[in-house]
């Protein structure tokens, strides 16, 4: 459990390397919530995230952040692999522009080594009123068979308001 919150700590500041002291603003509760509840998913309170929700059974995770009047500039594209630069030897599986509830997104899949553990992860970010969304699952490579809805589930129950 311990490597997955090593990648989420990575996956939550690694674009905010020189930021500045206020650090970012996110949208959760004003701007957006997810309302996701499957079984075997617990919610986890963490302030690197804005929602993370852990699989009980076999330790996989879901998780949101929002940066507004952030990232405004770069591409959808390069946040996403500045998202996942700390794993060792990432393999992107899947990498294109789609559409995430009529706005342009950003989908990255792939795999790579977090302290020396084989996990499967993937994102989709996207923007909206002048805030940068990035949603990603976490996956132990021997898990990745039981998160075909998992993370469809997890999008579906994103609500932008």
């Amino acid at each position: 459990m311990r490597q997955w919150i090593v990648l989420l700590f990575l996956t939550s500041c690694s674009l905010f390397i020189g930021g500045g002291n206020d650090g970012p603003k996110t949208a959760k509760g004003s701007l957006y919530s997810v309302h996701f509840g499957a079984p075997s998913w617990v919610y986890k309170k963490d302030e690197r995230s804005d929602f993370i929700f852990e699989n009980a059974n076999d330790g996989r995770i879901l998780l949101s952040n929002s940066f507004c009047e952030e990232f405004q500039d770069l591409p959808l594209e390069k946040l996403a692999g500045k998202t996942f630069n700390t794993v060792k030897e990432f393999k992107s599986t899947v990498s294109e522009y789609t559409t995430f509830q009529h706005r342009e997104a950003y989908r990255l899949e792939g795999q790579g080594l977090v302290d020396g553990v084989k996990v499967y992860l993937r994102l989709l970010n996207t923007r909206r009123n002048n805030c940068y969304f990035d949603f990603v699952s976490i996956d132990p490579f021997d898990t990745v068979k039981n998160t075909d809805t998992a993370f469809k589930d997890f999008l579906d129950s994103v609500v932008f308001r």
